[in-house]
């Protein structure tokens, strides 16, 4: 069954099955989706034979250096393996970094240890599904993880060739070992299928199949707070909210009476880092802080609001240039976006919907500009959405933040706000 699957929820859990008969021959497959760093997939023994797959993580040392030059401090991330670890002595600081790349295939037939090791360019604990093939026989071993190339070494021309296992096949990990962290599914030996749910019904620590808990715990994540499975539990990603915390039930928003407002201030990367602390305000004629030539090609935007108010500026960004971006409850109660990113005379006006905005009730905006397109999401409180994309002209250029809400006169012509 291509589906047959177990999810191991801590890292002593493991299942066991008869002896693995691959004197000559073994070929194996499977795959397996994790969010942990490391873990043994299967193994099995015999008295000095074995055959072992496992996740394996990879250190390595990520700092920031601040590099002072005539325009400022600038910030530049480098990374080091283990051996550079002296760099510390030059006022570096250092982060320990782990990262699961690697899938190691090892055996013993009696010539001794080998293995066979795939180095992935990506995260492999990125809790997506990946697919491991190893196989081994009298000639050569292989190993392949995704469509990364094969891995193979030859078998000596002397030798002992016959793996011989006693013990039962462990999938995940015994002995003390640390074990598979996270779902398997589709494992094939020598052309057998498995019945990982079978035995995981039957087995601690193991669960069949790969449902995890946000099925049915996901309801805790309030305030459209999105459920993140763990192989031991579940967590919420508060990030497209207004919320935080663990259920994302903590507002960090804030309540604007009428005419109050917020700035936050972007500098280009040529400020200084005095700029950066005692500067409020910039000026494109300033000489010291005139932003260099950089383009933003591509912008993120979220937030929540609830309003009784119309019309009114939610937010708006403006630039050293007449470029800006504003979002807007028109008088009607509409939702309207508003932009000018260069090469025209009027502004884009971008109507999401028809639905009155002013309700009271919370509603979340999410745009992302990616170079000539925009995409705009509206969730209003019942979680229904709407997308609308358009082409730009240009982009939009570095400046500052200003989120504001309050009443603005009402013209005669209700889309020219």
């Amino acid at each position: 069954n291509y589906w047959n699957a177990a999810s191991f929820i801590t890292s002593s859990s493991y299942l066991h099955f008869s002896t693995f008969q691959g004197e000559t021959s073994a070929d194996i497959s499977f795959y397996f989706k994790t969010s942990a760093s490391d873990g043994v997939f299967l193994e099995n023994l015999g008295n000095t034979d074995f055959i072992k797959l496992e996740l394996k993580c990879t250190k390595y040392f990520s700092h920031l250096m601040a590099e002072e030059n005539h325009s400022g401090a600038m910030l530049q991330k480098y990374t080091f393996t283990m051996s550079d670890i002296l760099l510390h002595n030059m006022g570096l600081i250092l982060l320990d970094v782990s990262a699961a790349t690697d899938v190691s295939f090892s055996f013993d037939v009696g010539n001794g240890p080998v293995e066979i090791v795939v180095q992935s360019p990506y995260q492999l604990n990125d809790d997506q599904w990946h697919r491991v093939s190893a196989e081994r026989n009298v000639k050569q071993a292989s190993l392949q993880v995704d469509q990364l190339p094969l891995e193979v070494r030859k078998a000596p021309t002397e030798g002992h060739t016959r793996l011989e296992l006693y013990s039962q096949l462990y999938v995940g990990a015994a002995g003390g070992q640390q074990g598979f962290l996270g779902c398997i599914r589709s494992l094939r030996m020598n052309g057998i299928t498995l019945d990982l749910e079978e035995r995981a019904k039957v087995t601690l620590g193991v669960k069949p199949g790969c449902s995890g808990h946000c099925t049915s715990y996901g309801m805790y994540c309030a305030n459209g707070g999105k459920c993140v499975e763990k192989y031991n539990g579940y967590s919420c990603d508060c990030s497209k909210t207004a919320y935080d915390g663990p259920f994302c039930i903590k507002d960090v928003g804030a309540f604007f009476e009428e005419g109050m407002w917020l700035r936050y201030n972007f500098h280009s990367s040529g400020s200084s880092m005095k700029d950066l602390v005692s500067r409020t305000l910039l000026s494109s004629t300033d000489p010291e802080i005139t932003a260099t030539n950089h383009n933003l090609n591509k912008e993120e935007l979220s937030f929540s609001f609830s309003t009784t108010k119309s019309p009114c500026v939610l937010l708006y960004i403006s630039s050293y240039t007449q470029d800006f971006m504003a979002v807007l409850v028109k008088p009607s109660g509409n939702l309207q976006i508003r932009y000018s990113l260069g090469g025209t005379k009027e502004p884009y006006n971008i109507d999401v919907d028809h639905r009155n905005m002013a309700n009271g009730q919370p509603h979340t905006v999410n745009i992302t500009r990616n170079e000539r397109d925009i995409i705009l999401q509206k969730v209003i409180a019942a979680m229904e959405s709407s997308k609308t994309k358009r082409n730009n002209s240009e982009v939009l250029m570095q400046g500052h933040l200003t989120v504001f809400t309050f009443m603005l006169e009402p013209s005669e012509e209700d889309d020219r706000i």
